[in-house]
């Protein structure tokens, strides 16, 4: 299934919709995409298990059936492996988290670290690497940890989503009920993007795609992939009773997936 979406065209001049060939409804939500857009990965509403997706054919994988395996997996540069998270309870009910190595390749999954209390919730690139610690800000840069935190440090302003531009020159991050914004590494010449710019993602250098979804505290009532650009566009993507939530984005490939509330996956083209 395809349609044309009859948006004004103020950041991508042409924007296709599919629904990927094969996808049903079921408890299924997107977590990532390689590096080269040939798949996608898919995890569920509680982030168990990792399913590899491939985007031409449809067929499906089962990489792992880990629980929390689906928050924030890191898929390697050439796409051949990746870094998940594996969350188990100890004798004292107390969460540990382990860091594992998925081998798409030959199928096989090794522990990189240990179970423990904490794990970083952030995107590294190059030399430079941003993370959650204590809801706060921090980013390394060469080996030197400092917590940035641009707009505030208090108990009340929490940062979530954090991740670097492709070029690794600015921070995307979310402030809980505030918006999304951009600082450089400095964690100056901070930009307001958008309030309604949640799960935000780098498309490139100078565009970013998030969701913009409303509930009424039990139920989703809408949600749509909104994109903006730095210079301050703005484009609705998908229209909201599509309930489209959750975008990963390719450039290369000019292709951003989403997944429905329903659980069906679409890919959102971006080129003719």
């Amino acid at each position: 299934m395809s349609c044309s979406l009859t948006v004004q065209a103020q950041v991508f001049q042409s924007v296709r919709l599919e629904k990927l060939s094969g996808s049903t409804p079921g408890d299924c939500r997107i977590a990532g995409i390689s590096p080269d857009g040939s798949y996608v990965l898919t995890t569920t509403q509680t982030n168990k298990g990792l399913r590899q997706i491939n985007l031409k054919t449809g067929q499906t994988k089962l990489l792992t059936d880990n629980p929390g395996a689906g928050f924030q997996p890191h898929v390697s540069t050439d796409g051949r492996s990746i870094v998940c998270r594996k969350v188990t309870f100890d004798e004292h009910h107390m969460r540990q988290t382990a860091l594992e190595l998925l081998d798409i390749e030959h199928g096989t999954q090794n522990q990189l670290r240990a179970p423990a209390r904490e794990v970083r919730e952030g995107n590294e690139n190059g030399r430079a690497e941003v993370f959650i610690e204590d809801m706060q800000l921090m980013v390394s840069v060469d080996g030197v940890t400092r917590n940035l935190s641009p707009n505030g440090n208090d108990d009340d302003t929490r940062y979530i989503w954090p991740s670097l531009s492709p070029n690794g020159k600015r921070i995307l991050y979310y402030v809980s009920g505030e918006g999304a914004y951009v600082c450089n590494l400095e964690g100056k010449e901070v930009r307001f993007i958008a309030h309604n710019c949640r799960a935000p993602q780098w498309y490139d250098d100078d565009t970013i795609v998030g969701m913009n979804d409303r509930d009424d505290g039990k139920m989703l009532l809408s949600s749509s992939i909104m994109a903006y650009t730095l210079d301050g566009k703005v484009q609705e993507l998908t229209d909201s009773t599509r309930m489209l939530m959750y975008p990963q984005c390719c450039a290369p490939q000019g292709i951003i997936v989403c997944s429905a509330a329903n659980g069906e996956i679409f890919v959102l083209r971006t080129r003719d």
